[in-house]
């Protein structure tokens, strides 16, 4: 129970979980091979490979 004036764990990760900057990633598009920005990241769950990111314009189903 969090004290009085002070957020709980869950509106901690509440207000992480908004995080609006929009920075860079170590994640690489499969299609062209650059590094992702995180509001375009899509990743895509593959059978045989994992996890695998796209661009959002860049992945077509």
């Amino acid at each position: 129970m969090a004290k009085k004036g002070e957020l709980s764990k869950t509106a901690k990760a509440s207000l992480a979980l908004k995080d609006d900057r929009n920075h860079l990633t170590e994640r690489v598009c499969a299609k062209c091979g650059e590094r992702i920005l995180l509001k375009e990241l899509y990743p895509v769950k593959v059978a045989t490979k994992g996890m695998v990111f796209y661009h959002k314009q860049h992945y077509q189903m």
